[in-house]
């Protein structure tokens, strides 16, 4: 096809696949933890427990997790490129709906929309990515791409301080919905084009990846370092607000602090994964983030401060050498159908059970059991890493 032919939608390089994906990965991920900042307000205008707001976490990560499961079906018909335009899309309509929600089952409704936009999104573009980059270059690139993500951990709380007492809570969704569907755009004119396309996800290709050992390795990772990331902080404004003396923005402005820190170690993650190799990085992570979990529970005052602002100050790094691993289970030709089925597990687990459970807790009273469990959990996927030495070994 010549140039004219193509238009503007030409196969875009590495260098700006990589930039489009920053981008759209931050939406993916924004849509969703936009909510736990936010929260505190939707508690007191729409009145919904802290149990509600776990169980509205665990519906969107559910979401996410089917939607996953099953993108392989519309990556097969229109490509990986094309799959992260549908994915801005509903992540713009959930937005929409959720500024609109006046009860927690409309809010429920939105963040569902969400979570399927965030679930259609992780396949193709982690398999854009390990598709493209030589593995040599892919932990570096993949640490650029986590950029987007933990970007949008650290300005939903800023957004939030920032713009709720001009905006609302309401006119926050909106305008993020404004610019998602802007970069819909965007990437469909510059990023969709020859971007390859997925494997359906049918029961034999599914049989093959669930009869390899490292799947099951790779799920229990991914659980334990989404619970770490995602699930900690998906109910800890709402558990901290509601179980100490300290205001929303108080929480929001520690929450901010410490994705700060876990972008400033991202952006060495390259580096340090290159240094101590895939496992050794995400085991010592998974050390250290567990430590500072189990704290959370018997912390107080200045020492919680601290906790809250150290606890995912590594576990972003850890992320590049996971999803590189995820490469290296099974055949190329279906890692959209292995990224989705791992993180499905992981989502489902580490960003959907964990809040709501410490969400069940927190209203009985005993919220710090649940950060106690959330340690031993990470303690015990350290454990067996050390027992399949084959995993990230390549």
């Amino acid at each position: 096809m010549t140039d004219r032919k193509a238009g503007i939608r030409r196969k875009p390089g590495n260098r700006l696949m990589i930039i489009l994906l920053i981008v759209a990965v931050f939406f993916s991920m924004i849509g969703r933890t936009i909510f736990s900042p936010v929260m505190p307000y939707l508690q007191e205008e729409l009145a919904i427990s802290l149990a509600t707001v776990g169980t509205l976490f665990l519906l969107s990560s559910i979401s996410y997790s089917l939607v996953m499961v099953y993108s392989g079906y519309l990556t097969a018909w229109i490509g990986h490129g094309n799959t992260v335009v549908a994915a801005l899309v509903m992540i713009t309509v959930g937005m929409v709906i959720s500024a609109g929600a006046g009860n927690a089952l409309m809010l429920a409704a939105g963040m569902i929309c969400i979570g399927a936009g965030g679930g259609t999104y992780a396949p193709s573009g982690i398999a854009m990515v390990n598709s493209r980059i030589s593995i040599e270059k892919r932990s570096t690139a993949f640490s650029f791409h986590e950029v987007g993500s933990n970007s949008a951990v650290l300005l939903a709380p800023i957004i939030v301080l920032a713009a709720v007492p001009l905006l609302g809570w309401r006119g926050v969704l909106l305008l993020l919905a404004s610019l998602a569907a802007v970069t819909s755009v965007i990437f469909y004119v510059f990023g969709a084009a020859d971007s390859g396309v997925g494997a359906k996800p049918n029961l034999n290709t599914i049989g093959t990846i669930l009869r390899l050992p490292n799947t099951y390795v790779a799920m229990l990772v991914f659980s334990t370092s989404l619970t770490g990331l995602h699930g900690v902080y998906s109910i800890l404004p709402a558990y901290l607000v509601e179980h100490s003396t300290w205001s929303p923005e108080h929480v929001n402005s520690l929450v901010t602090l410490s994705r700060v820190i876990s972008i400033s170690i991202l952006l060495l993650a390259g580096p340090i994964i290159k240094m101590m190799g895939r496992r050794n990085t995400i085991m010592v992570i998974l050390l250290f983030t567990g430590v500072l979990t189990g704290l959370i529970s018997v912390a107080q005052g200045r020492m919680l401060e601290l906790v809250v602002v150290l606890q995912p100050a590594l576990i972003a790094a850890m992320f590049p050498a996971q999803l590189s691993c995820l490469a290296d289970i099974g055949e190329t030709r279906y890692l959209n159908v292995t990224s989705a089925l791992v993180i499905t597990v992981g989502m489902i687990f580490g960003a959907g059970v964990v809040p709501a459970l410490v969400g069940v807790l927190g209203d009985l009273g005993v919220g710090w059991l649940g950060f106690v469990a959330l340690a031993l959990i990470m303690f015990l996927a350290v454990a067996v890493l050390m027992l399949n030495p084959s995993f990230g070994k390549r």
